[in-house]
């Protein structure tokens, strides 16, 4: 994933979604930093990363909103398929304790997540770079291309 560089009086996004108090709601999770900035185009209250999405709102204006942010960056995993709600790795409290696993069984629900998540991605990609860019070869082990029709 990308972000903006830091140019404003905030810490960079990485920064934001992994220290600091916004960084023990987030602790690094990409499902929770999605739902931040799901609720950014919403409109809606209540995300702990607010202040820094606002100070890279230019960023955030380069998509024509949420659906198209996610697409982009080939989130498609971590969402529903209407756009509407993030599927997160653990249940979600609303950001109301720390987020990083606090048991056995939720860091193996978490790590399970996290990979499957990561795998669909990869293969997401490496579809997109087949399509648009036919003359890259994708290399990969764990993707074959699927047959033209």
């Amino acid at each position: 994933m990308i972000w903006p560089v830091r140019t404003k009086d905030q810490p960079t996004m990485n920064k934001a979604r992994g220290f600091g108090p916004e960084g023990k709601q987030i602790c690094d999770r990409m499902d929770l930093t999605l739902e931040c900035i799901r609720r950014h185009y919403a409109g809606e209250p209540g995300s702990p990363l607010a202040d820094v999405i606002n100070a890279y709102k230019d960023f955030f204006r380069l998509f024509d909103g949420f659906a198209e942010f996610v697409d982009f960056f080939h989130f498609q995993d971590l969402v529903t398929p209407d756009y509407k709600e993030v599927r997160f790795y653990l249940p979600f409290d609303n950001f109301e304790r720390s987020e990083a696993p606090a048991t056995t069984e939720e860091y193996v629900t978490y790590r399970d997540a996290t990979l499957e998540f990561i795998a669909g991605r990869k293969r997401r990609t490496a579809e997109w770079v087949t399509e648009y860019n036919p003359e890259i070869e994708v290399r990969c082990p764990w993707w074959r291309p699927r047959p033209r029709s």
